[in-house]
């Protein structure tokens, strides 16, 4: 039963993932330009990234492989950030989740990076750039 509340809870918390606005350096939290050279990345772009497959697709796969079991809380409603570099070729990396629980920052971080699928790249004039995506992530445990 939590197995499903759980799903249902990344389904509809995906209704509103998404980047709202582009990021700009000084949006880019300093636990993420830890990682992050925000001198290498291009945030005015022609083109946003898109996970191949659509939103959808990336909603199977992230509640797929994602543990709740690892999450050690009931009851509770967590939240997080994750911040991801979408590379020329697609390729993600550079992940790095920002909110007040560990445990589900860590989870949040190993079940992105767990997805193998590439994007389709940012681009500027038709040419592929880095480009750091934000996605909120909100689930609730009972």
């Amino acid at each position: 039963m939590m197995r499903f509340i759980l799903l249902l809870a990344i389904f509809f918390g995906f209704l509103g993932f998404g980047q709202v606005k582009p990021l700009t350096p000084q949006d880019v939290p300093e636990e993420v330009k830890k990682v992050v050279d925000c001198n290498t990345l291009v945030f005015v772009v022609t083109k946003q990234p898109e996970f191949l497959g659509g939103l959808n697709e990336f909603r199977s796969k992230f509640s797929e492989n994602f543990d709740s079991m690892a999450i050690k809380v009931s009851n509770a409603t967590l939240k997080t950030t994750i911040y991801f570099v979408v590379e020329p070729d697609g390729s993600v990396n550079r992940i790095k989740a920002v909110g007040d629980n560990a445990e589900f920052n860590a989870e949040a971080e190993r079940t992105l990076s767990s997805i193998k699928a590439k994007y389709q790249p940012a681009t500027v004039n038709n040419l592929s750039v880095r480009y750091l995506l934000r996605f909120p992530l909100t689930m609730n445990f009972k």
